[in-house]
C-alpha cells in the first residue's frame, strides 16, 4: 500500500499563545518510511511517544535540548489526514495558535494535496457529561480551545497567554460565549476540542504507524492522555493494522 504524505510544502504563520511573538511552521513531504519528523532549527527528530512532555494547558514535545510547544492542533490534523510521512519545521519552538482550532492546519494539508482518509479508528470522548465521537473526516478540526471565564480573567491579569486573540477561544461563563465572536462552531464544542487534543497526543503514537480499533476517554487532558492511550494499546482495543506497514 502506498504511503500518504504531502504533495507539496506549506507554511503557516501566526502568533504563539504562550510566547506572544510571531512564529511559523512549515510542513514538507516526508521521505517514504521516515515517519513524522520535527525540528526547531537543528537536527531532525523522528516523533515518538517518549517525546511527549506536557505542561499545564498545552502539549509539548521534547527531544534532547529541543522542545516544541503547542503542537497538538497540528498533530491532530495529521492524524485526521492519516499521514504516514511528514517533516514539521518549527524554528521558533512554538506552533502558532492561529484561530485556536486545527482548521487552518487541515486547510493547509488539503492545499498540500491530502484529504481525509477512510476511517479505521474510532475515538470517543466524554467531557462533563457530553459525549462526542470521531470515526474519520475532518469534523473535529473546527473546535476551538476553551477556558472558564474566571480562569480567563486571572490568566489575562497574570499575563499568562500573551498570544491570545479574540475569536481564538471559547470563554465559558455558565453559558458558552465566544470571546469577541459569534458563538459556537459545533454543538458541544468544548467536548470536541477535548477530542481534538486527544487526537493530537495520539499523533506521537500515530507517527510510528497507523491504528485501527477504538480509543475511549472520560475527561481527558494532556497529562492523562498518554496513559489512556497506553491502556487502550494494552487492552488491544487500539492496535496496529496488519495490512499497513509502519
Amino acid at each position: 500500500m502506498s504511503r500518504r504524505t504531502l504533495l507539496r510544502p506549506v507554511a503557516l504563520r501566526g502568533v504563539g499563545l504562550f510566547s506572544g511573538v510571531a512564529c511559523s511552521v512549515r510542513l514538507g513531504p516526508g521521505s517514504p518510511g521516515a515517519g513524522w519528523r520535527w525540528r526547531v532549527g537543528g537536527a531532525w527528530h523522528r516523533l515518538g511517544p517518549e517525546q511527549l512532555a506536557p505542561l499545564p494547558r498545552r502539549s509539548r514535545l521534547v527531544a534532547g535540548a529541543d522542545a516544541l510547544v503547542l503542537p497538538e492542533h497540528l498533530l491532530g490534523a495529521l492524524v485526521m489526514a492519516d499521514v504516514d510521512d511528514v517533516d514539521v519545521d518549527a524554528p521558533d519552538g512554538e506552533v502558532p495558535l492561529l484561530d485556536g482550532s486545527a482548521l487552518p492546519f487541515v486547510r493547509a494539508l488539503i492545499h498540500a494535496g491530502l484529504d481525509a482518509a477512510p476511517g479505521r479508528l474510532r475515538v470517543e470522548v466524554t467531557w462533563q457529561g457530553q459525549t462526542v465521537a470521531w470515526a474519520g473526516g475532518f469534523g473535529p478540526a473546527r473546535a476551538r480551545t476553551f477556558i472558564a471565564g474566571p480562569a480567563a480573567r486571572a490568566a489575562r491579569d497574570a499575563g499568562l497567554f500573551p498570544g491570545a486573540r479574540p475569536r481564538s477561544a471559547l470563554v465559558l461563563d455558565g453559558q458558552t460565549r465566544l470571546l469577541g465572536g459569534r458563538g459556537r462552531r459545533l454543538p458541544s464544542e468544548p467536548a470536541w476540542h477535548k477530542l481534538l487534543d486527544l487526537l493530537g497526543d495520539l499523533g506521537a503514537y500515530r507517527a510510528l504507524g497507523p491504528f485501527e480499533g477504538t480509543l475511549s476517554a472520560h475527561d481527558p487532558s494532556h497529562d492523562r492522555n498518554p496513559a489512556l492511550i497506553e491502556a487502550a494499546l494494552h487492552r488491544g482495543t487500539l492496535r496496529r493494522p496488519l495490512d499497513r506497514a509502519a
